[in-house]
């Protein structure tokens, strides 16, 4: 039931791996931010996207019993949905457009107007939101577990690999988890969300010998805090290896 290191446990496209009625591809699917919930839990993340575990290499840093901002991790991303769906749905409700009708915003009040670029703007927010997470926590699993990238490399345009777009943070808003976030990250978030949630999903935890669960805190039953962290070495993970 360990976690593996320098490589993915199973493939992008294995998301029915455990069939199209497991929760770890049904959450991927239609709930989305659940699934990001427990992978952020999993990790020890806020939902802001920072890390809360840190190697404790000094025997005087004490960050990894004092941050305990994860264990709300589920419940603040679900407020968060929650909200959202009332301010789409009910605050500001967007006006119904005939698709077949190439004139139909223009044939809007102005009222309306106002209202569905109100409406489009918020979903636009919590889509870049959740999008944000993606990228933070592909990033952040790589890193712990020293998965190399192998696509997108020709995007660095010559700059190091290992240094990530942003470097290994150092205060840039691209990099709240404090690892190096990759162009891969980037491009999968953006182009195959529900494939790497499932993965995600599926390499934190061996669905072999764990039953998982749609809405617990972590998404598996009798998850324990540290489960993620535990067989990682000195050699081997958090960061050893970034790139092939």
């Amino acid at each position: 039931d360990s976690i593996p290191t320098g490589v993915w446990r199973d493939s992008l496209c294995d998301c029915c791996k455990f069939g199209p009625c497991h929760p770890s591809f049904v959450c991927a699917c239609l709930c989305k931010p659940i699934i990001i919930a427990q992978l952020l839990t999993r990790m020890k993340m806020t939902w802001l996207g920072q890390r809360t575990h840190f190697r404790n290499t000094n025997l005087s840093d004490s960050r990894t019993e004092i941050d305990q901002r994860w264990r709300n991790t589920f419940r603040n991303i679900i407020i968060v949905s929650v909200v959202f769906f009332v301010l789409v749905t009910v605050v500001v409700p967007a006006p119904q457009l005939d698709p077949a009708d190439p004139n139909a915003y223009e044939n809007l009040s102005d009222s309306e107007k106002k209202l569905y670029s109100l409406n489009s703007s918020l979903s636009a927010l919590l889509g870049f939101y959740f999008f944000y997470l993606m990228v933070q926590l592909r990033a952040t699993l790589r890193h712990v577990y020293s998965i190399p990238e192998e696509s997108c490399l020709c995007m660095y345009c010559g700059s190091n690999p290992r240094d990530g777009i942003c470097s290994s943070g150092g205060g840039n808003c691209l990099c709240s988890a404090g690892v190096p976030v990759g162009w891969e990250d980037v491009c999968c978030a953006m182009f195959c969300p529900m494939c790497i949630t499932s993965q995600m999903a599926r390499h934190t935890v061996d669905y072999d010998y764990r039953r998982a669960t749609c809405f617990s805190r972590a998404g598996v039953s009798n998850y324990m805090d540290d489960e993620a962290y535990e067989g990682i070495e000195n050699v081997v993970g958090e960061g050893s290896v970034l790139v092939v």
